[in-house]
């Protein structure tokens, strides 16, 4: 099954002894459901950098992954660590998550999370995507 859909991506940081920074982004995407997994795709822009992003769902798990401008792996398992990886160019970093909040319905997916870029705290991030039919 495949269907157009419309997307709004909402990312809050939180860092101390900072003020909490929101990002929304809105595009059109696709969703893909294959043995029994749900494949959101849609394209972004950031910093002038063209990006495809597909995020992976499970019931208990999900992956972001992003291509382009950019290359990130960012996997997501509720009270576990996981190990991703981000490369910009000729850098690359390893990305640490520990999800405290994995939500996933119909047409939500949301993240509560604490990131760590190499061995340095980045803040509690939270990410929720939703997603609703598209007109295509």
């Amino acid at each position: 099954m495949k269907k157009s859909v419309n997307i709004k991506l909402t990312t809050i940081i939180r860092q101390p002894d900072a003020e909490d920074q929101v990002m929304e982004l809105r595009s059109e995407g696709v969703l893909t459901e294959k043995n029994g997994r749900r494949y959101l795709q849609y394209d972004e822009r950031q910093d002038d950098l063209d990006i495809r992003t597909t995020v992976k769902l499970g019931e208990t798990d999900a992956v972001v992954m992003r291509s382009g401008g950019l290359q990130m792996r960012l996997p997501f398992l509720l009270d576990k660590e996981q190990t991703g990886n981000l490369r910009h160019g000729e850098e690359s970093f390893m990305l640490t998550t520990k999800a405290h909040e994995l939500i996933m319905t119909e047409g939500r997916f949301k993240v509560r999370y604490h990131l760590a870029l190499g061995n340095d705290f980045a803040g509690e991030y939270e990410m929720e995507i939703q997603f609703t039919e598209g007109t295509k």
